[in-house]
């Protein structure tokens, strides 16, 4: 170098270094570390600390409430277990999503743990997959070694005891913050029953454990609107148990955090995906369908033992909620909004309705439903029914309804209801919390109905344009059978070709949504 250049050379490298060795040195910024624990089918009032559908079934859920907050009104957007963590992990409606039943969300859609993944979080699940690694970008995951019905596993909470203890030793080793996303796959059906302990004769990847504790039919909390029927009984006490088995697991996922020493800097959130496996309850757009048991704990955030029984809150809102929280930015595409103000014992407004949705499962099956929930109403929309077409997602105890309907007249309008609805239904929930009587069948003549039925109409139809929703035109022409009639056939197609197109896709993965 010409020495003349020398001076010029060794002061650009001064002032160089300064800047490029702050980058270098520069202290990642500290952010809290966020644990999911996610029940599969749970009724919102089955933890003890919410009523409990057996007296002492979640000591480690209810001890939980006690540290931290229990939300009375928040709800998930869809009673299904896929779009509705796919709506938890995305913060989109699923028809914005596009998980409106057992699908993959479209392809480049942001979602939780690949935006946690992208800021430095050590992102991992266990339990229930949504099996789509491309997209979620889950730095580990819980793979088990079987094949076939997810119902042999994801039912040890040993299992997630060690998963855990060994994911929080990783995030403490790389000094990551962590997501951990934890979904046992009870109370989900079929439900605990003794003797299940150990290895299944036909396959040694069996993973189902016994309960740490079982209940019997007499100690049980008819809950739903549920009959008093030996039946009943005898399939909420199963329930019940497995009920039991959730919280144990939910026992051992916080025991190893604490062992850990991570507890004081996390954010845990308890949740179901959506209501109990019961006749009106599972993949409908009622309250009991969607209303969900969350609990969040935020140790020196969120004051102990608090509830709020104000705000209604929906699985839309978690992923801005949780972003904030750890000091993300928004994302643009987003349906939600953040709830953090209320951790920290403010009001928001606004928070008086949730919008409630179902589409199909498989395609073939659709039935959609659109609903709109206060804390004292509740509006639906059933674009399927039309007298003729039977709702067949019934699920546990529905033989005993059956049998009851045919000495009972209130049972047999019951069945009736559940298996046709009509177009349109209205319910005071204070008078009627369980949906057993539609306004419009029993009131048509009330001169107090049209009133607040055109409010939550309104509502409902403002929820619809916002989101986007395909049933719009449907509700626009609700008093057109033949309308309806043509969007049922145009939707079931458009679902099924949906479905279709997944199997390539399934049979490259190894799996079936």
């Amino acid at each position: 170098m010409h020495t003349s250049l020398l001076p010029l050379f060794l002061a650009t490298c001064v002032f160089l270094a300064g800047p490029l060795a702050a980058q270098q040195l520069r202290h990642p910024p500290t952010r809290p570390n966020i644990l999911w624990l996610v029940a599969d089918d749970m009724n919102w009032d089955s933890p003890g600390c919410f009523g409990g559908v057996a007296e002492g079934v979640t000591p480690n859920i209810d001890r939980l409430a006690e540290e931290g907050l229990q939300f009375w009104h928040a709800y998930v957007n869809i009673a299904v277990c896929t779009p509705s963590r796919s709506v938890m992990l995305t913060g989109l409606y699923p028809q914005n999503n596009g998980a409106e039943g057992f699908q993959r969300i479209r392809p480049g859609t942001p979602n939780l743990p690949a935006l946690l993944n992208a800021a430095g979080f050590l992102c991992g699940t266990i339990g229930k997959p949504l099996n789509q690694q491309e997209l979620f970008r889950w730095s580990t995951t819980y793979t088990w070694q079987g094949k076939g019905d997810e119902n042999l596993w994801g039912r040890d909470p040993e299992v997630y005891r060690r998963f855990a203890r060994d994911f929080f030793a990783t995030a403490k080793s790389a000094r990551q913050p962590f997501f951990l996303m934890a979904s046992t796959h009870d109370p989900h059906d079929p439900f605990a029953i003794s003797g299940t302990r150990g290895r299944h004769p036909d396959n040694r990847h069996y993973e189902r454990a016994e309960s740490s504790r079982t209940y019997g039919p007499a100690e049980i909390r008819l809950s739903a609107g549920l009959p008093d029927l030996p039946e009943i009984r005898k399939h909420l006490a199963a329930y019940a148990s497995s009920v039991r088995r959730t919280d144990d697991m939910v026992g051992a996922v916080l025991q190893e955090l604490d062992r850990a020493g991570l507890t004081e800097n996390t954010i845990v959130l308890f949740l179901s995906d959506h209501g109990m496996a019961f006749p009106g309850v599972k993949a409908n757009c009622y309250p009991d369908s969607t209303r969900s048991p969350w609990v969040i704990r935020w140790p020196g955030k969120v004051a102990k033992g608090r509830d709020d029984k104000h705000h209604m809150l929906s699985c839309i809102d978690l992923q801005p909620t949780f972003l904030e929280a750890v000091g993300l930015p928004p994302v643009e595409q987003t349906d939600g909004r953040s709830f953090l103000p209320l951790l920290h014992g403010e009001r928001q407004e606004n928070r008086d309705y949730v919008f409630t949705q179902f589409f199909h499962i498989h395609g073939k099956d659709a039935y959609p439903m659109r609903g709109v929930l206060s804390r004292d109403w509740a509006y639906l929309f059933n674009p399927w029914s039309d007298g003729k077409r039977s709702f067949p997602r019934q699920w546990n105890g529905f033989g005993a309804f059956q049998k009851l309907a045919g000495s009972d007249p209130a049972m047999k309008r019951r069945v009736n209801h559940l298996l046709h609805r009509r177009v349109e239904e209205f319910y005071n929930l204070h008078q009627d919390p369980y949906c057993l009587s539609n306004l419009l069948e029993v009131q048509a003549s009330s001169p107090d109905l049209p009133a607040s039925m055109n409010q939550f109409r309104n509502q409902l139809r403002e929820f619809m344009r916002q989101v986007k929703d395909p049933a719009l035109p449907a509700f626009d022409q609700r008093r057109d059978p033949e309308a309806l009639q043509s969007f049922m056939r145009d939707y079931t197609a458009r679902a099924t070709r949906e479905i279709e197109e997944l199997r390539a896709y399934e049979r490259t993965k190894g799996y079936r949504f």
